[in-house]
């Protein structure tokens, strides 16, 4: 049978076996691709050697399972950030050190926690942010 790849507009022999004209990485597929894949398949299947329907439950069984895949990701992700944001709070008033964003090395007594797109960072009174996974000591905050 020949198709169409996603992403490309030269057509593809595939024969019995699947094969595939760009790497995993460099395509983001989701549920709605497979199923688009799919039914391309069966209105391009010879009708004289059509789709077995045990193939065709296996790989809705496959698109299932990464749909429960992807949505567990999610889940653990957020459960991630709240279990970092739990133990960033814990540090508000407490002195701390580590390396900044730069690799400079910055302390100060925690002021606020802020979630951002890349993690949980802390606010130091003095105005520097501090990565929470970056922070290599804690005290008690001395007395001003």
């Amino acid at each position: 049978m020949t198709t169409t790849a996603v992403g490309s507009s030269s057509p593809t022999s595939t024969g019995n076996s699947t094969s595939s004209t760009a790497s995993s990485s460099s395509l983001n597929l989701n549920a709605s691709n497979f199923m688009q894949m799919m039914i391309t398949q069966l209105q391009n299947q010879d009708p004289l050697n059509p789709t077995n329907s045990d193939n065709l439950m296996s790989e809705m069984s496959q698109i299932g399972q990464m749909q429960s895949t992807s949505e567990l990701q999610t889940t653990l992700q957020g459960l991630a950030t709240q279990t970092q944001i739990g133990a960033a709070s814990s540090l508000m008033g407490k002195q701390v050190a580590g390396l900044d964003a730069n690799s400079n090395p910055v302390s100060g007594l925690v002021s606020s926690v802020a979630v951002t797109s890349s993690g949980v960072n802390l606010q130091l009174q003095n105005g520097s942010q501090l990565a929470l996974s970056n922070v290599s000591t804690i005290s008690a905050a001395t007395g001003s």
